[in-house]
């Protein structure tokens, strides 16, 4: 048989008489906690109202055990229960219906063709939302059912809205081939390599060649004679050079992480961007998860990481690799497909006012052929 137990804290002046006292109303003490001048005593639940008649301690806090402890604990906080579960089952159902379908295109035609592929597909408005897999699913099903009008097509699910971006496949008619054509140097430079399946060289590698001057020539000439023409084709590497500057302060502020984190709650809308609990730290760095929208507010989880400002202080041999690096940088970013920085140089260097500034010298292989068309004259 199970019974319900209560641990009480009681005071007295007399222990004895106290034991005494139980013995006589028949109330069993199935554990003892000595407390100083008081006792903590583990009883039956029934045996309470006998405790209550000892005239002469004081019943400081009752603590039930069992099943009751389970029902007063239901009793006082049941309201807020029942509360969190409801909003729990509407949270998640509010986050799980999608509630708009955005198609971006500026085709007019586009758009329509892929609402209604979608509409068919179950992807429409107030629908439940589809799993990764069946999205992939809808997707190639569109593609293959207009594979000469859509060449692409996405579907990123963002909050409560489908946001679909598609890309209209343009059948190109085929480019007329000029009837006569040279290439070009675009730049000075030292040619290094030169490949050409149409027209005549008139250089070759190591070469010094200037801006304009003709590299694959369209017209066919054989003992100074000409003899056909053609549009020349082909690519030419040069040798070309480049004066770059760059600066890097000496010393520099930068945000440092300590390792401590926390989490808040981003509500955005129009004119409106928020936190729901005000931070608790003054410097941080913030990446933001947008978890879903609801009545047009996006709702974000902000995981914040403190931060500290710490002052970074360099050699002048490190800020002059640091300026030399970002020189590079500005170089690289321009470059090509099969074009490399070649060689550096640092061909002045200087400090001031706290900051080093460099003149980098850089050579670099780059494709400085371009075609040029020209008028054939009889």
């Amino acid at each position: 048989m199970n019974y319900d137990y209560s641990w009480v804290v009681v005071k007295t002046n007399s222990r004895e008489r106290f034991f005494l006292k139980c013995q006589e109303l028949n109330i069993f003490i199935f554990d003892l906690i000595y407390l100083n001048d008081k006792l903590k005593i583990k009883i039956l639940n029934k045996d309470l109202k006998k405790l209550k008649k000892i005239w002469f301690i004081k019943i400081e806090k009752i603590e039930q055990l069992g099943l009751n402890y389970w029902k007063n604990k239901w009793q006082k906080y049941h309201i807020f229960i029942i509360a969190l579960i409801l909003g729990l089952i509407l949270l998640f159902c509010l986050s799980h219906i999608m509630l708009s379908v955005s198609v971006i295109h500026s085709n007019q035609n586009i758009r329509f063709i892929v609402t209604e592929a979608l509409k068919e597909r179950g992807i429409k408005e107030n629908t439940w939302r589809k799993s990764y897999d069946e999205i992939e699913r809808i997707k190639q099903e569109i593609l293959d059912l207009y594979p000469e009008d859509l060449e692409w097509l996405e579907i990123e699910v963002k909050g409560l809205k489908y946001i679909v971006r598609v890309e209209e496949r343009k059948i190109e008619s085929e480019k007329q081939t000029p009837e006569a054509c040279n290439i070009v140097a675009t730049k000075d430079g030292i040619i290094k390599d030169m490949l050409y399946s149409q027209g005549e060289a008139l250089y070759k590698r190591n070469d010094s060649v200037k801006k304009g001057d003709i590299l694959i020539s369209g017209t066919i000439k054989k003992d100074e004679e000409t003899k056909n023409y053609v549009c020349a084709t082909g690519s030419v590497f040069a040798e070309v050079w480049y004066s770059v500057k760059a600066s890097v302060p000496l010393s520099y502020e930068t945000k440092e992480k300590t390792g401590k984190v926390r989490w808040n709650i981003r509500l955005k809308n129009n004119g409106y961007n928020d936190f729901l609990f005000k931070s608790r730290l003054e410097n941080y760095v913030e990446e933001d998860k947008n978890l879903f929208t609801l009545f047009k507010t996006d709702i974000i989880f902000a995981k914040q990481f403190e931060t500290i400002n710490k002052t970074v202080t360099m050699s002048e041999e490190e800020a002059q690799n640091k300026a030399l690096d970002l020189a590079l940088e500005k170089i690289s970013a321009t470059l090509e497909e099969k074009e490399k920085i070649i060689d550096k140089k640092v061909l002045k260097k200087e400090v001031n006012n706290s900051t080093m500034n460099i003149e980098v010298f850089v050579s670099v292989l780059e494709q400085i052929g371009t075609r040029q068309e020209f008028s054939i004259v009889e």
